[in-house]
């Protein structure tokens, strides 16, 4: 009897906490079709941070609030404070970058 352990993550991915998104691919094979098991959260190569959770939680809430636009977005969460991770207030070249990065 097998027993499928749940996963927070997907230990077979590459690390992304890297400002260039990273040049290695998956592991490069084609699976058949009902040979291969799907991991949950397959597409996340670790447990998210704190910053990450409430950054997210923080761009909802401008969605919410009716942003539209990249502009709308940074300027919500710079009145919010909630800043890169470096604590730097976000512009929309920094925050694109980010999202090319994190694939968000």
């Amino acid at each position: 009897m097998s027993i499928n352990i749940i996963q927070d993550l997907n230990p077979n991915l590459p690390e992304n906490r890297q400002f260039m998104p990273p040049k290695e691919g998956g592991n490069g094979n084609i699976h058949k079709p009902g040979a291969w098991q799907n991991i949950v959260w397959q597409t996340r190569s670790r447990v998210p941070e704190s910053y990450e959770i409430n950054l997210i939680a923080a761009l909802e809430q401008r969605f919410e609030d009716g942003a539209e636009t990249l502009a709308e977005l940074v300027n919500g969460l710079n009145q919010q404070k909630n800043y890169d991770q470096q604590g730097e207030p976000w512009n929309e070249a920094s925050f694109r970058a980010f999202l090319q990065v994190n694939g968000y």
